[in-house]
This record gives structure tokens, sequence and C-alpha cells, in this order.
């Protein structure tokens, strides 16, 4: 539905955002819930844990009717991963929510959660994204060029969205660029970005699937990507200003409103306006220099570590336990 019928899975998202639909809807998504997620319950039951942490709302409400049953009654803490709080997300069972940011507050407690189990802790994401990297080593490690205004552009694991129609526009910028364009697992489309590209002013590296991301984020100067919660978080981490590129409605639009609202980002509906977006910071440095400012001021590197450490003292656990 997200790749095919974006604007209908939009729909659906804010549909059943409305607390009343909402209500109405959870009564039979619990029914199929449950009846899917018997062999995870079943894996619960029999593991016991103490407590659980998870960045996913399918979870909670499994977990909640455990609770609702009185056959499980472990803490159960959710890190919300998206800059917006989908009533999905509220669950009775939750003893404490992880926000990303303190904006997502007022939301919250619109749902009917307490403000004393609720934490503005950031979305944790791997350690490697907090770590100073050098430029100059890193992109000679990459092969990339050294001195050359750099743009990032990712297509997220498998490889989908416009990427190639993208990097044929960019291709048209009279200034020479260093582009760097993250494939996935998507053969076809390094095959045909290699195609596109052998005639051009600009230096083009093209990667399949990387796990190296946080290296090719500290190089560049720029990223055009999707606004998903992950992606932007690291982006965040690494103060690298990022091209929203037709977020798909719903929980990337909803992150790419954040992004706006914080001034960290810019919004752009096709190929073309990502390629004037780009000549414009290209050609208005200060402009470039304030997103990166404020993509800084509002990451969270450290996320994961504080999360850890807040949830120890949230529930008494000392280093032995």
């Amino acid at each position: 539905m997200v790749n095919h019928c974006p604007k209908l899975w939009g729909f659906c998202f804010y549909l059943l955002d409305n607390r009343q639909v909402d209500k109405i809807a959870r009564v039979f998504r619990r029914k199929t819930n449950s009846v899917h997620g018997q062999p995870f319950m079943k894996f619960l039951l029999e593991e016991d844990p103490d407590l659980i942490l998870t960045t996913h709302f399918l979870p909670n409400e499994l977990i909640s009717c455990l609770k609702k049953r009185h056959k499980f009654q472990a803490p159960l803490i959710t890190c919300i991963t998206d800059y917006y709080p989908h009533a999905w997300w509220r669950d009775s069972g939750v003893d404490l929510y992880i926000a990303p940011n303190q904006d997502l507050v007022p939301q919250l407690l619109r749902l009917g959660i307490a403000e004393t189990n609720i934490a503005t802790l950031g979305i944790p994401i791997h350690p490697n994204f907090a770590v100073s990297i050098e430029q100059t080593i890193i992109r000679w490690k990459l092969g990339l060029v050294e001195d050359q205004f750099t743009v990032l552009i990712t297509s997220g694991g498998f490889g989908v969205g416009p990427i190639r129609k993208l990097v044929a526009h960019l291709n048209r910028i009279s200034t020479p660029l260093q582009f760097v364009v993250i494939c996935g697992n998507n053969l076809k489309l390094q095959d045909e970005l290699i195609a596109v590209t052998k005639k051009t002013i600009h230096s083009i590296r093209i990667f399949g699937f990387v796990q190296n991301m946080q290296e090719f984020m500290a190089v560049s100067d720029l990223m055009i990507s999707k606004s998903g919660g992950l992606t932007s978080t690291e982006a965040m981490a690494k103060g690298l200003p990022l091209i929203a590129l037709r977020p798909i409605p719903g929980q990337e639009s909803s992150n790419c409103a954040f992004l706006l609202k914080q001034k960290a980002g810019i919004r752009v509906k096709n190929e073309r306006q990502a390629c004037n977006a780009v000549e414009d910071l290209l050609h208005n440095p200060d402009k470039l220099q304030e997103l990166r400012r404020n993509m800084t001021r509002i990451g969270r590197p450290h996320a994961a570590e504080e999360i850890i450490s807040y949830v120890k003292k949230f529930f008494k656990i000392d280093e032995a336990g």
C-alpha cells in the first residue's frame, strides 16, 4: 500500500489516529493480532523476561493483552520511533513512553498518557553515529574526492524510490559536485545509474547495501532521502541537513513536518524541486550552515545510552540486576 497507494495509506493513517475511530478499530485489531501473534506471546510466556523495551507499536498491543489477562506483569517500555505519536502507540500495558523530542509531549498527553510516564530521550540509534570522524581519512577510505561538495542520496535497504530520475536531474547542475548514491540491494538500480552517469562533469560514486552509513553521512554536506524516523534521527546525530523527497503521507510526512518546524530540513515534491534545492544551498552557504546547526541542535546521538540509564533509575534496577 505504501509503494503503490501512498495516498490511501495516508488516509488510513490519519483516520485511525482519530481517537473515536481508534477505539472501534482497536477491538478488531486486537482480535486479529492476538491470532497472528500467538507464537510471539508463547515465546514471551516461556522466556518470562524481567523487562521489555520495544521500538514498534505491535508488540505493545500483544503484551497489553497478556497483562489484561494477568498472564504477564513485567514492565513495558516503548520507544516511539517517529516524530509524531500516532494513537497506535498508546496501550494500557505500557509503563513508560520514550519520546524523541519534547514537542511530542502535548500530543501524548492528549492521548491520555500521564506526564510522569513520559521521558523525552530521543530515538535509539547505533553508537557509531556518536563517534567523531575525520572527513579526510574517511573520504580517502571510501574512494571519494577529498575537497568536493558532497550530496548523499539514499533509497533504503530495498533501493526503492525515484532515484534514477533524481540523479538524472542532478546531473544537469553546472557546478561540479560529488554525488554518493546508496542503492541498497537493488542491483538493477545500480546498473541503471551507471548507464545514466557515464558522461558527466560530476564525481558520482554508486554503492549497494552498506553497513557504515555513519561514515557516508559524516563525509557528506547534504542528504536527499525519505524522512523515515531512523534515517532522520541518524542525520540529526551527524548534523547532516536533509532534503526530504516525496515523503509518504503518514509517518514520513509527520517526520518531515517536525524537521521543517525545527528549520532543520527541506521538503520537496519532485526531483526537479530537489535539484533546485541543492543549487540554492550550494549558492547560499549561510542557509546550509543554519540547517546544519539546527540538525545538530535536535540530534540525540547518545539516546540509546541515555535510555538505558533512565530505565535503570525509573525501575530502580541496580547494575547487578
